[in-house]
């Protein structure tokens, strides 16, 4: 390895490296700590599952998860770049979302985003921004599991939604990201999903779509992760974490993972 190597070459290189270890374990702790578990995803749906699984010691996916009343929201989130600033970045994502809904009492997942945007760029307009991309792809989901409604909006993020009869719908959010550099208005319409019942939903962080394996060793298309979840959805939600993840690791196969791989799963 690298590290070793340098650190065999005199007492400075280990010393150096050394503290850069400890810089990456304590961002890698803080990026963990300001997510939810994923025990308080399975208390508010009938099923739930994260897979989180960065390439490195910090991933560039973030979530949250929020009640108001008899509502649940839940977003995630994927940023241009990784690095030791996710985790502030993550913090400052899921700071202004709850502001969003607790302060500004913004409730529909399309207005969120359109204020999210709004909030961000008003944040780092007049910073350097060369070493903190707020560039992210986001999506939010509403869900009032007593009355059946479920609404969804998307920054360059998608929703896949699958029933039992082996439907597939893909409820597609706008191609335009948060937090951009131009300043123009962006609007994001809110999505409405009629029929719930006995469907399952996911979300993904755009690192797996960039997961690079299979036959032809080509990047995972959206197709290749719905045939697979359509052909295991009557499992319950805790075998399908086993099996995508199994389905992961045999794409990437030999070569590893070359990417983030981020996918929340639930059944309202």
């Amino acid at each position: 390895m690298m590290s070793d190597f340098l650190k065999q070459q005199s007492p400075s290189n280990e010393n150096w490296l050394d503290n850069l270890d400890k810089i990456q374990d304590g961002a890698r702790r803080n990026y963990f700590s300001a997510l939810p578990e994923e025990e308080q995803f399975q208390k508010y749906f009938s099923e739930a599952f994260i897979i989180n699984k960065p390439k490195g010691k910090i991933g560039r996916d973030g979530y949250w998860l929020h009640t108001s009343g008899r509502d649940l929201y839940f977003a995630l989130f994927t940023f241009v770049e990784e690095g030791h600033l996710t985790s502030m970045m993550i913090r400052i994502y899921i700071n202004a979302l709850r502001k969003m809904v607790e302060e500004y009492l913004i409730n529909f997942p399309g207005s969120i985003l359109q204020f999210l945007h709004r909030e961000v760029t008003a944040r780092f307009r007049n910073k350097n921004n060369i070493l903190l991309n707020t560039n992210a792809n986001v999506s939010i989901v509403k869900i009032n599991p007593e009355a059946g409604q479920m609404e969804f909006a998307g920054a360059n993020m998608d929703l896949i939604q699958i029933d039992i009869d082996s439907k597939i719908s893909i409820i597609e959010g706008e191609k335009r990201q948060i937090g951009e550099a131009a300043d123009q208005i962006k609007s994001y319409p809110s999505n409405s999903i009629e029929n719930m019942k006995n469907s399952s939903f996911y979300l993904c962080g755009t690192g797996v779509f960039n997961l690079i394996g299979g036959s032809d060793f080509k990047k995972l298309m959206l197709r290749d992760l719905t045939s697979f979840l359509r052909m295991n959805r009557k499992l319950t939600l805790n075998e399908q974490k086993i099996e995508i993840n199994r389905f992961f690791n045999e794409w990437t196969g030999s070569r590893g993972q070359n990417d983030n791989i981020m996918v929340i799963g639930l059944r309202p």
